[in-house]
């Protein structure tokens, strides 16, 4: 289990206001109830982002893509009963248009190959996740993305 304090993911979130930006809507999946608490926090702090839904595992994540039109899709790799990665194909098999960025604590460097070949917008380590990085992948808010990979 990851012994990560609450400070210090507050820390990995902190990114400069946004102001006069249409919010970008986030699904966020993680099986960690305090990374997805303090995410949400930081992501929706200055209303950059609205978290519109919160999934556990990858199957719940599929279940509310059915009900929910995300701007962008925060995934994280490792869950338990179906990960990030098979969640992701699942999605993009179902709507390759989804902007879905794969995060983890850790910075496997197999990460972000893994993110392109799968069709995700990128990967981004879990401590450098912020509303800046969100809305270039989702080029700008939700009129329109590109094709931006993070590392």
């Amino acid at each position: 289990m990851d012994t990560t304090t609450m400070g210090e993911l507050v820390d990995f979130f902190q990114s400069p206001p946004t102001a006069d930006l249409e919010s970008i809507s986030v699904l966020l999946v993680d099986d960690q109830p305090v990374f997805r608490n303090v995410a949400r926090s930081v992501l929706e702090r200055d209303g950059a982002c609205e978290v519109i839904g919160e999934a556990t595992d990858g199957m719940h994540a599929l279940e509310m893509m059915g009900n929910l039109n995300p701007d962008i899709v925060v995934m994280d790799v490792q869950m338990g009963d179906m990960s990030g990665v098979e969640a992701t194909r699942r999605i993009l098999a179902r709507d390759p248009q989804a902007n879905i960025v794969l995060t983890s604590m850790g910075s496997d460097s197999e990460y972000p190959t893994l993110a392109r070949e799968i069709g995700a917008r990128g990967f981004v380590p879990k401590r450098n996740l912020n509303v800046p990085m969100l809305r270039s992948l989702v080029g700008g808010g939700p009129s329109g993305g590109n094709d931006a990979i993070a590392a």
